[in-house]
């Protein structure tokens, strides 16, 4: 009975050391862990976690890790990877190797790569996307010192059709959000003295507001009277029209009036009576007239008066365009204020005699000058 059972128990102990050792037996014990280390590669891509991901492959050579992308690949990868769905096939099992098939449900971007949205838009259109798109990929995996990891050729492919996938998509500038942008862009830097910015903004570079940039560049002052005018508008903005060629944008709000600050200037004595005996001076002795410095100080008037001027109701509306290269353009419509009608200065003949008197008590002209002054001004003066 004792040696039959020693027998039995060594018979018994045999039968199992072989079952072990056989290759089919190791293969499924070893099948879970390849399917755990496949598992986790693949929940760290989809987090885009992509370090941690590293660590299930061998010299942690994964596509993902060591891939240089730029910012918008970045985002546009993770943004699809936090949307997709995987399922891992059955796990074949060699000597130390293992192989599957892994199904990934992507979100289908192709769906609405036409539909003109920004890239702002299409990247927050992608977690809610109904339309998905079904993917197969071999992984390829090995123990490796007592680990599986996956071979790093493996991870290529997954990672080569992701950027494929978002390789040709071409986002549209002109949307609403950024046509607001550019106006709020465009008047701040108006109001913070930034003309030449501003300028560079507009479509038509002929126009009224581009002439006064021009003038802001070269005559003294004139800068200040941009700025401190567009320093006190308050609007808030909003897209009220929006087709495929254009936007259009309307700011309404509060703001100075810029015709009547010129009109108050216009109408002050204190300012206008010394502008007229330059004037008169300079046809009397036959001086070159010094436009710029009779300019300047008108300048100087009106950016004092901008400054503390009544606001009233302000709408302005803007036309934002895109040009060949996917540059946005603005075109101010109309309300923006800046259409002045500045009268000729022999218009207000009201200063002519006041400046002449100035002129006499200041010795600048004599009384023998004033012979032709009706002629040169079109006033009797007598």
């Amino acid at each position: 009975m004792h040696t039959n059972r020693i027998l039995s128990v060594i018979t018994a102990s045999a039968l199992i050391a072989g079952a072990l050792g056989s290759c089919s037996l190791l293969s499924d014990l070893e099948k879970p862990h390849a399917y755990e280390a496949l598992t986790e590669y693949m929940e760290a891509i989809h987090d885009a976690d992509y370090e941690y991901a590293s660590k299930s492959v061998e010299d942690e050579q994964d596509a993902f890790f060591t891939a240089e992308m730029n910012d918008t690949e970045a985002e546009l990868i993770a943004a699809i990877l936090g949307a997709s769905e995987y399922d891992i096939g059955d796990i074949d099992m060699g000597d130390g190797t293992a192989s599957a098939e892994v199904t990934i449900t992507l979100p289908d971007i192709e769906s609405i790569a036409d539909e003109g949205y920004s890239y702002e838009e299409f990247l927050a259109a992608i977690p809610d996307l109904e339309d998905t798109v079904d993917e197969t990929f071999d992984y390829e995996l090995n123990k490796v010192d007592e680990a599986w990891l996956i071979e790093p050729d493996s991870t290529e492919d997954y990672y080569n059709h992701l950027i494929d996938l978002i390789a040709d998509l071409d986002f549209s500038v002109l949307t609403e959000e950024n046509a607001i942008e550019l106006v709020d862009t465009f008047m701040t830097d108006l109001s913070e003295g930034n003309i030449d910015d501003a300028a560079a903004m507009l479509s038509d570079q002929d126009s009224q507001l581009a002439y006064y940039a021009q003038m802001a560049g070269a005559m003294s002052g004139f800068g200040e009277v941009l700025t401190g005018y567009f320093s006190r508008v308050d609007y808030v903005a909003e897209a009220t029209e929006i087709t495929d060629d254009y936007i259009i944008v309307t700011a309404t709000g509060t703001g100075p009036d810029m015709q009547a600050i010129l009109n108050s200037v216009l109408d002050d004595e204190d300012v206008m009576v010394p502008l007229y005996a330059d004037y008169i001076e300079s046809m009397i002795n036959g001086n070159s007239l010094n436009y710029m410095a009779i300019a300047s100080e008108l300048v100087g008037a009106l950016a004092e008066e901008t400054a503390q001027a009544e606001v009233g109701p302000m709408e302005t509306v803007f036309k934002v365009t895109a040009d060949e290269n996917g540059n946005l353009l603005l075109e101010p419509v109309s309300g923006l204020g800046l259409d002045l009608e500045i009268p000729d200065l022999t218009e207000r003949t009201e200063y002519i005699i006041p400046a002449v008197t100035r002129l006499l008590s200041e010795g600048r002209i004599t009384f023998d000058q004033l012979a032709n002054i009706e002629q040169l001004t079109g006033t009797d003066i007598y």
